[in-house]
């Protein structure tokens, strides 16, 4: 049975997927937690028999869309994806892979949001919709096989092998996150790592310069490379590629004097 939340539950529930990537894809435009935190209610008041809702009807005003239109086309994919983990945090199902629709509304104020939700309807194996289910079916094949080819991976601290075989991977000290350290210098929700246009890409969610760094210097976003060092707070760990574990062995020390290339931002 789903999970039953009150508002300030979304707001929590939403907190995790918002920060980062997120806030950036809105372009300061929308306030990142009301348009997740909206995504969740609508997904909570359509949902049927364990399935959350599959199409979404997001409604803006009219000079947010035109702003958000030319700022980001891909902004669609992204709450898509942001649908997804919102379903996978309440216990629901998806039947299709959500689809997003924005639209201008002129009676939406400015920075507001609408959002409602419903099914696909089932109108034959032959229909667009069909052929659009195993679109998106074989482009989510096609990122695992990508995936698995990079076959990346993090070893914290010289110790534990974390692999990296999904899209995204949330770091911090809450027990909810993909990677959990047990770290009092941690955020509770301190990094993510997602991956974007062919590679993995950490984006800092602490929300204090210089809590999260690649090889020695701070970053906000950095599209990470076999070998780099991420320093969380106080936490270390290296970020590898296939068989290049060899190079990195798990008993590996860290100095404070230990130097490698400065990071470009990307």
């Amino acid at each position: 049975m789903m999970k039953k939340f009150r508002l300030s539950k979304f707001e929590s529930i939403a907190q995790g997927l918002v920060e980062g990537s997120f806030s950036r894809l809105l372009g300061g435009e929308l306030e990142p937690l009301e348009v997740a935190s909206r995504l969740a209610r609508a997904m909570e008041d359509g949902h049927r028999d364990g399935f959350a809702p599959d199409v979404y009807a997001v409604s803006l005003n009219s000079v947010d869309y035109e702003t958000l239109q030319g700022k980001n086309a891909q902004l669609e994919i992204e709450l898509a994806a942001t649908v997804v983990e919102l379903a996978k945090k309440m216990d629901l199902r998806l039947k299709e892979h959500p689809q997003i629709t924005l639209m201008a509304d002129a009676a939406v104020k400015k920075q507001q949001i609408r959002v409602k939700a419903s099914f696909h309807k089932s109108v034959g194996k032959t229909t667009q919709l069909s052929l659009k289910a195993e679109d998106v079916l074989a482009a989510e094949r096609e990122m695992l096989t990508a995936l698995a080819a990079v076959d990346a991976y993090l070893i914290v601290d010289g110790g534990q092998h974390v692999a990296l075989e999904r899209p995204l991977l949330t770091i911090g000290r809450r027990t909810d996150n993909d990677l959990v350290l047990d770290a009092s210098t941690v955020s509770r929700r301190h990094a993510q790592i997602r991956w974007r246009y062919g590679r993995f890409v950490l984006y800092d969610l602490s929300g204090r310069p210089g809590r999260t760094q690649v090889n020695s210097q701070p970053v906000s976003e950095y599209a990470l490379q076999s070998g780099d060092v991420i320093t969380l707070a106080d936490v270390k760990l290296i970020y590898g590629e296939g068989d290049d574990e060899r190079r990195f062995p798990q008993d590996k020390k860290f100095s404070q004097e230990e130097t490698l290339p400065k990071p470009k931002e990307w």
